[in-house]
């Protein structure tokens, strides 16, 4: 079996990467604002991007919307939505945080938007009175050409 072959599992280590002396300079992703929105109501995070192997193979965005508010977000993509935190609606559909999920259960903490959907906008609402509505965006390979490099959150700092 292959996953007993030591010679195959070394052989599948990439090792140029693995023991590459600049490995965090190279790798290392701290979330980076889309543009500033805060005062709009929401916050739009970049929290994977960059390249694998020069290829855009996939990339992730944090979006926090306040309580109360309401906005559009357009993407490049189709995407995989999850809620994290809070209850609100995207498009005609409920969003809420389980605090706990029984086998079986449905719940209404993921969404799959498609990309003609994600490129005329997605309303999304927060209908909690106290509570951030918070979720993660997960989109495909070369779905976000406008995704920063690696190294981008050096930047943010240095102003």
């Amino acid at each position: 079996m292959e996953h007993d072959d030591t010679k195959y599992l070394v052989d599948a280590l990439d090792w140029d990467q693995n023991v590459d002396p600049n490995f965090k300079d190279n790798h290392y992703q701290e979330p980076v604002p889309v543009a500033n929105t805060e005062k709009d109501g929401y916050v739009d995070r970049w929290i994977v991007y960059g390249k694998v192997a020069e290829k855009q193979l996939f990339t992730a965005k944090e979006l926090t919307v306040n309580p109360g508010a309401k906005v559009i977000v357009m993407d490049g993509g189709a995407y995989g939505w999850i809620t994290v935190q809070g209850e609100g609606d995207v498009g005609n559909l409920r969003l809420h945080t389980p605090a706990m999920i029984r086998y079986g259960e449905m719940t209404e903490d993921e969404v799959f938007v498609t990309e003609k959907a994600a490129k005329e906008g997605v309303v999304i609402e927060n209908t909690s009175k106290h509570e951030p509505l918070v979720s993660l965006r997960y989109f495909g390979p070369d779905a976000c050409p406008d995704a920063p490099e690696i190294g981008a959150y050096k930047n943010l700092k240095k102003k």
